[in-house]
């Protein structure tokens, strides 16, 4: 039987020191830690390059622990054929049958490759995504982009993103020469990248929320910039007005229109992605109340349940990860 894009081949070695080089290359740094069948070790590994994304399939032949550590600087999103593999993310696991995953940088992988396990793979660089994302939203992600990692792939996003990662492989198989034309090329990447952030992650809510985003009035442009740019100051709603040089009800009913929230909730936002930062790269001295402050959080209970329901964890236990020895 002929293994997807086999027209496409990138390696198909018995060599476990190349296949670890390979992988390397094309996907995330990997090493071996454990071969049951070295004699019978044998990795097929084809795929084709679309500009920041890469299609892909490999398989192989004898059962393998693969250890990936963090991936870094890329997205890469998974389609089990054959018998499943076990990706572990974050401790996680995830059996590649009927479900995808989908593993974001910095997260802990460890894969259980079993004989004959072959997967389908999307790998996009990560400024490919943050890029499309900002597009969409119309402003730069002011938090790193992270997908769930168990990707249904019987309904929803995950079911439209396996149709065309499918649809894809055979367009190729049936004629790989498509690729020669550079609009079809850019084409089959944008069609990627935009699959791939459609599945559900930690911007879910507001790209749902979004289909006119790109025609934002300048009126919240203007304001969004003035609330970055002065996040710590005491902004009030006069201020706003006066920035944007329309009333305060219709700069209300822009934001609620064209982003989904008021100005106040984005200025908190804003104020809360200050304070993460200062939390992970905290100077000598600080601790979570004056970060607090110097953030325009003047209640620090207030600020520690926001800050929780937004990032899933206490300022404390963020300052006390980038720094062990503060009294948080």
């Amino acid at each position: 039987m002929t293994s997807p894009l086999a027209e496409f081949p990138l390696t198909s070695t018995t060599d476990p020191d190349e296949a670890q080089s390979i992988l390397s290359r094309e996907l995330a740094d990997v090493r071996f830690r454990r071969i049951r069948d070295r004699r019978s070790f044998h990795l097929e590994m084809n795929g084709v390059h679309l500009g920041r994304t890469l299609l892909g399939f490999n398989r192989f032949a004898a059962d393998t622990l693969v250890d990936v550590g963090s991936v870094n600087d890329v997205y890469v999103f998974v389609i089990g054929t054959g018998p499943p593999s076990v990706f572990e993310l974050d401790d996680e696991p995830i059996v590649c049958a009927e479900d995808g995953a989908m593993v974001s940088p910095s997260r802990r992988l460890i894969i259980r490759r079993p004989a004959g396990s072959g997967l389908l793979v999307v790998r996009a660089k990560s400024d490919a995504l943050e890029e499309r994302l900002g597009q969409v939203i119309d402003r730069s992600p002011r938090r790193p982009l992270a997908f769930d990692r168990r990707v249904d792939l019987a309904r929803g996003a995950g079911a439209h993103a396996r149709h065309l990662v499918r649809f894809l492989v055979e367009s190729l198989q049936r004629d790989g020469t498509i690729l020669e034309q550079p609009l079809l090329r850019a084409g089959f990447n944008d069609m990627l990248v935009s699959a791939l952030l459609s599945l559900p992650s930690n911007y879910s809510e507001q790209l749902s929320d979004r289909s006119q985003v790109s025609v934002a009035p300048g009126t919240v442009r203007r304001a969004e910039a003035f609330m970055e740019a002065n996040a710590t100051e005491a902004i009030t709603v006069s201020d706003l007005v006066n920035v944007c040089g329309c009333s305060s009800s219709a700069l209300y009913n822009a934001f609620r229109r064209f982003r989904g929230y008021t100005p106040m909730q984005f200025l908190a936002e804003s104020r809360l992605e200050s304070a993460r930062e200062a939390l992970e790269s905290p100077a000598p001295g600080d601790t979570v109340t004056s970060i607090a402050y110097a953030c325009g959080f003047p209640h620090l209970g207030r600020f520690s349940g926001a800050y929780r329901r937004c990032f899933g964890e206490l300022p404390s236990e963020t300052l006390r990860r980038a720094d062990p020895t503060s009294g948080a």
